[in-house]
C-alpha cells in the first residue's frame, strides 16, 4: 500500500502541498488508488466529501480526538500540552499513531511525508528503533521546508522556529528516501540543511508532481501578447512571494512603455490585511488606476485571468511552483525570477522559449515585462517525466544483527546522599526485559548515614551489581567519568540514583543501535512523577509533567536542552571519547549532547515515555535559586565552544543574549528569575497536576460539563497572564 501523510489536501485546504498530493491521486489508476491511503493529520475534514472526491482511497484521520495516551503495549505518550516548543512534534506523533493503525490491517510498502514541519519525525524514529515499518520505505518529499522559507522570509525567529528546524532536518537526515521535484531544489535543500554529498545523493530521487488543470485542456502554445494584455500576480500576497518587487518592476515597466494599455492585477489573497495595505500604498498615486486587487476570484475566474495574461512569479524560492506550471499550461506567458532554484538552468523553464526570466531585481523585471509583452507566442512548459518513487527499488538498510546478539550493557548510577531511592532505581534496571546488564554504582562520598548504609548493604548482594567508591567528593560530572572507566559493556545506560527506567527501554535501544551502526545514542521521552505516585508507574498514562526531546537538537538545543535528559543509552566508546566536563556545576549532560551533535554523532529518539524522572522538592535542578543562577550556569555551558561561518569564528557564548540574557543581568534580574521559577513551580505542582487529571477525566466521562471547565480554565489563564506581565514589568 502507498500512503501519503499530510496536513493539507486539495480541495479541503489551500496550499501547494495539498494540491501536489491531489494531482498525484488524480493521475493514478483505479488499481493504484485501491492500494492508496491518506493519513490526515488534522481535525476538520469532511469524511463524506473526501469519499466523494477520492472514492477508492482509504482515509485515516489522525485527529486530536483520535490521539491515544497509551498503546496496546502499555507505552504511554505525552499529551498535547507537553509539546511546549512546537505543535509539529505532537503532529508527528499523531501521524505515527495513524500509520500504526493502518499498518495493523495492511502491508505498507511506501509512505511519503511532507517535509513541512518535520511531520515524519516520530514515524522515522520508530522505524530506526525497529518497532515498526521494517519493510516500508519511509520517504520525505521536498515541497518546501518551513525552515528554509524562514531564511528568506521577513518573520521573527523564535524558539518554535528553532524546534521546527530541528524536526525538519532530523526527518530528512533519517528517512530512507528524499523525493525532490527538481535537481536544483534538491541541491538548495541539501546546502541549507548542510548534508554531506555521500549521505544526501544516495537517498535522493527525482519525481516532479503532475500538473492537473482545473479548467480547460492544456494549451498547445501561449497567447499572442498585445499592448492590451494584463500583467498578473497570482501568488499569495506575503513577503516571501515578493509582491513589493512585482509592484516596483511593474511601475518601471509602465513608465518606460507608455503605449502599454493593459492592467496590473493582483489575482491573489492576503492572510495579513495590513501587509496588503502596505503593498497598495507602494503604488504611486498617478498609477493607481492601473492596479487592481482582486482577492475573491472563483476558480474559473482565476483561470481566465492567468490563461490570458503575462503571469509574474517573483519569489526567490519555490520547490516546484505549481501555479507557474498551471499558468503556462493554460496559455499564459510566465515571467520568472531566475534566481529561484525552481526556475533554474536545470529546470524545465527555458528563457525566451517557454518563459522570460529576470535576475531578481526590479529594473530587470521591468525589462523582462517588456520582452514578454512584445516577444510574441512562446512554447508551453512540459513537466519532467520520471518514475514514481513507489516503482523504484527499496533502499537497503544494511545487514541485520545476528540472532541472539546481546552485547553487555553497563548501567552507570552516580550516587550522592540518595540512599532512600537507590534500591528502587536498581530494581527498575533489574526488572528490564534485557538480561545481559551490569550495574555500576559510584558513590561520591555520601555524607548521610542512611545513604552510607544503603551502599554497604548493596555491596555483594547481586552478581550484576558493582559498587565503586570515590576517595573524595568529585561532583556529578566527574563521578560519571569515573563510572565510564569501570564499565565493561559495549553500551552504557546513564541513570541517576533517584530515577527509574522502563522495563523495555534497554532492549529497544540495544536492538536499535545493533541494527543502526551509524547512530550512537538512543534517548527516551520523559515523564515526571512525585514520590507518592511511584507505585502507579506502568499502570497510569498521565504524569505530573513531561519533557520531550528531539535528539539532534542542533538549533533549539543552544537555548534549552532538547537533546535528552541525563539518561540515554549510548555506545561506550562514544561516551568515553566525549566525556563530561568536570568543571561544570550543572548542565554537564546538556554540554555533552551539544558536543556530540557538533561532532556528527547521531541520535534515535523514542516517541513513547520510557524514562521516569522523580520530582523531589529538594532537587537541585528545580529550585528557584538555581533558576536565578541560570545565567552564570548557561555561560559556563557555552564556554569552550565556537560558531563558524566560513572563515569567521566567534565564541558560542554570543548566543547568551538570546536566552540567558533575556532577563538582563544583576541582582534585580535574579529576583525576577526567582519569582518566575516560583511561578513555574506552582504551575508544575501537584495541585495543578491533579486539576489537569480531573480535566482529562471530565472530558472523557462528563463532556456536558466541559464548557464550564473551559470557562474556568480561561479565567485561570487570564490570572496567570496577569502575574507573568507583572513579572515581565
Amino acid at each position: 500500500m502507498r500512503v501519503f501523510v499530510t496536513t493539507e489536501l486539495f480541495p479541503f485546504t489551500h496550499g501547494g502541498i495539498g494540491r501536489s498530493i491531489s494531482n498525484m491521486l488524480s493521475v493514478s489508476s483505479e488499481e493504484e488508488l485501491a492500494r492508496t491511503a491518506v493519513v490526515w493529520v488534522g481535525d476538520e475534514l469532511d469524511v463524506a466529501r473526501f469519499s466523494a472526491a477520492y472514492p477508492k482511497v482509504r482515509l485515516v484521520v489522525a485527529s486530536r480526538e483520535a490521539y491515544r495516551l497509551a498503546d496496546q503495549d502499555g507505552v504511554s505518550y505525552p499529551p498535547e500540552w507537553a509539546f511546549t516548543d512546537t505543535e509539529w512534534h505532537w503532529y508527528s506523533v499523531r501521524a505515527l499513531q495513524g500509520l500504526l493503525q493502518l499498518a495493523a490491517e495492511n502491508t505498507l510498502d511506501y509512505v511519503e511525508f511532507q517535509d513541512w514541519g518535520g511531520l515524519g519525525f516520530a514515524s522515522i524514529q520508530e522505524m530506526l528503533l525497529g518497532r515498526a515499518f521494517a519493510d516500508t520505505v519511509l520517504a520525505v518529499r521536498l515541497h518546501t521546508a518551513d525552515s528554509l522559507l524562514a531564511d528568506v522570509d521577513s518573520r521573527p525567529v523564535d524558539k518554535r522556529a528553532l524546534a521546527v528546524y530541528d524536526l525538519e532536518r532530523k526527518a530528512l537526515a533519517d528517512c530512507d528516501r528524499i523525493v525532490a521535484q527538481l535537481p536544483e531544489v534538491a541541491r538548495a535543500m541539501q546546502t541549507f540543511f548542510n548534508f554531506r554529498d555521500d549521505d544526501w545523493n544516495a537517498r535522493v530521487v527525482l519525481h516532479a508532481s503532475p500538473v492537473v488543470l482545473d479548467s480547460g485542456p492544456i494549451a498547445e502554445r501561449s497567447i499572442e501578447p498585445t499592448a492590451d494584455v494584463n500583467i498578473v500576480f497570482s501568488s499569495k500576497i506575503q513577503h516571501l512571494k515578493r509582491p513589493e518587487l512585482f509592484v516596483r518592476g511593474c511601475c518601471g515597466f509602465l513608465r518606460s512603455n507608455p503605449d502599454y494599455r493593459g492592467a496590473i492585477l493582483f489575482a491573489a489573497h492576503a492572510s495579513d490585511e495590513q501587509y496588503q495595505q502596505r503593498i497598495e500604498r507602494m503604488v504611486p498615486a498617478y498609477l493607481r488606476d492601473r492596479f487592481s486587487f482582486l482577492d475573491k476570484l472563483s476558480a474559473s475566474e482565476r483561470h481566465n485571468a492567468v490563461s490570458r495574461s503575462v503571469c509574474v512569479f517573483t519569489s526567490p524560492f519555490e520547490s516546484f511552483c505549481l501555479a507557474a506550471y498551471e499558468a503556462s499550461m493554460s496559455g499564459g506567458i510566465c515571467v520568472l525570477n531566475g534566481t529561484n532554484p525552481a526556475f533554474g538552468d536545470r529546470s524545465p523553464w527555458i528563457d525566451d522559449v517557454n518563459s522570460v526570466k529576470f535576475d531578481g531585481t526590479a529594473p530587470d523585471l521591468a525589462k523582462a515585462l517588456a520582452r514578454a509583452v512584445k516577444g510574441g507566442v512562446r512554447e508551453v512548459v512540459r513537466v519532467p517525466q520520471t518514475p514514481v518513487p513507489l516503482t523504484l527499488p527499496a533502499k537497503a538498510r544494511g545487514d541485520a544483527p545476528a540472532l541472539g546478539s546481546m552485547p553487555l550493557v553497563s548501567v552507570v548510577v552516580p550516587h550522592y546522599n540518595l540512599g532512600h531511592y537507590l534500591v528502587r532505581t536498581i530494581d527498575s534496571v533489574l526488572a528490564s526485559t534485557y538480561s545481559n546488564v551490569e550495574i555500576v554504582v559510584v558513590d561520591d562520598c555520601s555524607t548521610d548515614r542512611f545513604s552510607q548504609l544503603a551502599i554497604e548493604r548493596l555491596e555483594g548482594v547481586h552478581e550484576r551489581l558493582r559498587i565503586v567508591r570515590n576517595e573524595m567528593n568529585l561532583g556529578l560530572a566527574a563521578t560519571r567519568n569515573v563510572a565510564l572507566t569501570h564499565v565493561r559493556g559495549e553500551y552504557v545506560l546513564t541513570l541517576d540514583a533517584d530515577d527509574l527506567i522502563s522495563p523495555g527501554f534497554i532492549e529497544i535501544a540495544v536492538g536499535a543501535l545493533n541494527a543502526q551502526p551509524g547512530y550512537d545514542f538512543v534517548i527516551p521521552q520523559t515523564g515526571f512523577f512525585f514520590d507518592a505516585e511511584e507505585g502507579q508507574i506502568g499502570t497510569q498514562v498521565a504524569f505530573a509533567d513531561y519533557a520531550v526531546f528531539y535528539g539532534e537538537a542542533a538549533a533549539v538545543g543552544m537555548y534549552e536542552n532538547r537533546f535528552s535528559t541525563a539518561t540515554c543509552l549510548a555506545r561506550t566508546r562514544v561516551l568515553r571519547e566525549l566525556g563530561y566536563r568536570e568543571e561544570l556545576e550543572a548542565y554537564e549532560d546538556w554540554d555533552m549532547y551539544m558536543r556530540a551533535t557538533a561532532a556528527g554523532k547521531r541520535f534515535i529518539a523514542t516517541s513513547g515515555i520510557h524514562f521516569f524522572y522523580r520530582r523531589r522538592q529538594e532537587s537541585m535542578f528545580h529550585t528557584p535559586e538555581r533558576a536565578a543562577r541560570h545565567r552564570s550556569l548557561y555561560h559556563d555551558l557555552m564556554r569552550r565552544k565556537d560558531l563558524r561561518t566560513g572563515v569567521l569564528r566567534v565564541p558560542l557564548y554570543v548566543v547568551e543574549s538570546g536566552s540567558a540574557g533575556k532577563a538582563g543581568a544583576g541582582p534585580e534580574s535574579e529576583q525576577v528569575a526567582a519569582l518566575q521559577a516560583r511561578l513555574d513551580q506552582f504551575e508544575r505542582s501537584r495541585a495543578v497536576f491533579l486539576a489537569l487529571r480531573f480535566t482529562d477525566w471530565s472530558r472523557r466521562n462528563v463532556p456536558w460539563a466541559f464548557p464550564f471547565l473551559r470557562k474556568g480554565a480561561r479565567v485561570a489563564r487570564a490570572i496567570r497572564r496577569r502575574v507573568r506581565s507583572r513579572l515581565a514589568a
